[in-house]
């Protein structure tokens, strides 16, 4: 099954790859550099004075098998989410950019054992809002390419509440996280190409269970992700992105409270493919957009001092499907 998933990710990769470097072999899309701003180019920022949204629904599908110590199937959960997503951005000047966003979830997950009967898991509520901020160091204006520095901060807003048959869970973290990294773009008329690098510190959280008052504590760890997009602009009302993201995370602890036992959580790598149809409804300042990602997520564990309390969970997948508007407002 390891082999079957690597293969499902290269397969995806070389195939999201053949569609990036696609526009270099059609002679009827025009090359010329450009450095106008183009909404929904993964590139963009707003101008001075002017706001920026996206207003964006998404539906999504997680599957997995979970496995014991033994590596014996003892369920297969399948997680279905609903995320509206809102956020803001403010051009301070052409080049410096403040945002904040924000997201209201409803997840479900059936449990679906191997033996017994299914449990119904539910949680709900907003994300711990994030604000962020974008300089544009380089701008492509004056230079060969666009270069930007990027940062986002996210408090502990909201308390984070695992769900249980009895008690609904919250999506919140229920910690602390913190953004760092660096981004570069390439314009033309037809075609932009955005690479970005980027390093999250999760700071510790920790995550009541209240069906028996117990609660985990994780420390914290890091979190790095690779993000190439692009968007080719067909005519001058259609557009399609195209992109693939990278996201490595670090293992790490965590204890219950209520037996004092510690255990490691060995992360999974993520590779996600994304990609959205764009239609300008008024030119430079309503997009409407369909989106869609799958992620493929690397095989992941919690490990205990005793390893017959071991378990894993592989062949793990999501299918996100969803809806979007970007506009100025000024």
């Amino acid at each position: 099954m390891k082999v079957k998933n690597f293969v499902g990710r290269v397969s995806g990769c070389a195939f999201i790859s053949g569609l990036i470097l696609l526009p270099f072999q059609v002679n009827a899309l025009d090359l010329t550099p450009d450095a106008s701003r183009v909404i929904s180019d993964p590139a963009y920022l707003p101008l001075q004075g002017q706001i920026y949204g996206t207003t964006a629904y998404t539906y999504g599908e997680i599957t997995s098998d979970a496995d014991n110590n033994l590596g014996v199937k003892t369920g297969s959960p399948k997680t279905r989410n609903s995320l509206t997503t809102q956020s803001f951005a403010y051009g301070v000047t052409d080049d410096f950019t403040i945002r904040v966003t924000d997201s209201y979830e409803f997840s479900k997950t059936d449990t679906n054992p191997t033996s017994g009967a299914n449990v119904l898991k539910e949680s709900d509520g907003f994300t711990d809002p994030t604000v962020g901020a974008t300089w544009r160091a380089l701008d492509q204006k004056q230079y060969p390419v666009s270069f930007d520095i990027i940062g986002s901060y996210t408090p502990d807003v909201f308390n984070a509440k695992s769900a249980t048959a009895d008690n609904n869970g919250t999506v919140a973290r229920g910690g602390q996280e913190a953004t760092g990294g660096v981004a570069i773009s390439y314009k033309t008329k037809d075609f932009t190409i955005y690479g970005e690098g980027t390093a999250t510190y999760l700071g510790s959280r920790d995550s009541l269970n209240e069906s028996n008052d117990v609660t985990t504590n994780t420390n914290s760890s890091w979190q790095y992700a690779a993000n190439l997009q692009t968007q080719t602009r067909l005519t001058d009302w259609f557009s399609v992105n195209l992109g693939v993201t990278e996201t490595y995370s670090n293992n790490y602890d965590a204890t219950n409270s209520g037996t004092l036992v510690t255990f490691t959580h060995e992360s999974g790598d993520i590779t996600s493919l994304n990609g959205a149809l764009n239609f300008q409804l008024i030119p430079d300042r309503l997009v409407a957009g369909l989106t869609y990602a799958h992620d493929f997520y690397g095989n992941s564990s919690n490990n205990y001092a005793l390893s017959t309390s071991d378990t894993s969970t592989r062949n793990q997948n999501q299918d996100i499907y969803g809806v979007r508007l970007q506009y100025v407002l000024n």
